[in-house]
């Protein structure tokens, strides 16, 4: 067994997230204690919500509250928010840092390894797909626009589907079911809040893999902490 070695996950949300380290508590080394932040920790639902109000074409993100509420939020709001948690895991010295959001970010000061899983994300789909289109399961509607932007922009050829992970496990079920006979390499879903058990239950109603970034994302990092 390594040194031991402290690895915070900040998520746009609060902390804990308890829906994501059920999947990925068990995939870390022994050694690696992990430690949470979240950007929304001091705040209410319903001061976030008061102060939702996206732009035309702004990045909209969903995340979740500590007691298991859906929240939206625009990326300006929750910028500034991030990057103080950021500072903070780094202070309370943290080995790495993960970001718990697939969204698209400008570049974050840090001083210690950061992995951001939207960028690790796009390049592995973009390598397995070779060419070929990708199902794209993202949360709301209106996140479906700037996922074909997104990932097109990329170079991926997508069909996206809607349903949130923090409305309920069937509504991401049914959503499935709308990629049955497509011609596709394999799916993506691409919100960090998709558990484990939806991978699963995705899988029986397409059969087609899946890629999950909280599962993706733990095993490169578990890789750089071993």
């Amino acid at each position: 067994m390594g040194a031991a070695k402290t690895l915070a996950a900040v998520t746009i949300g609060q902390a804990p997230r308890t829906d994501v380290t059920a999947d990925i508590l068990p995939m870390l080394p022994g050694h690696v204690t992990l430690r949470e932040y979240g950007a929304l920790d001091e705040l209410t639902l319903e001061a976030v919500m008061d102060a939702f109000h996206p732009a035309p074409g702004e990045q909209v993100l969903v995340s979740r509250m500590r007691d298991g509420r859906q929240v939206r939020m625009t990326e300006a709001f929750v910028l500034p928010r991030l990057q103080a948690k950021i500072r903070q895991a780094e202070e309370e010295g943290a080995d790495a840092v993960l970001l718990l959001c697939t969204g698209a970010f400008p570049a974050f000061a840090h001083r210690t390894v950061l992995l951001e899983p939207q960028r690790l994300l796009h390049m592995v789909v973009e390598q397995l797909a070779g060419g070929r289109k990708v199902g794209l399961l993202v949360p709301m509607p209106d996140q479906v626009e700037q996922a074909y932007r997104f990932w097109g922009d990329h170079g991926v050829d997508v069909t996206v589907v809607h349903a949130s992970p923090y409305l309920g496990f069937e509504g991401v079920r049914q959503a499935a079911k709308q990629f049955r006979g497509q011609d596709l390499a394999f799916l993506c879903a691409d919100c960090m809040g998709y558990t484990a058990a939806m991978k699963q239950a995705v899988v029986q109603e397409t059969g087609l893999p899946v890629i999950l970034p909280r599962t993706l994302v733990i095993r490169v990092l578990g890789e750089l902490l071993d």
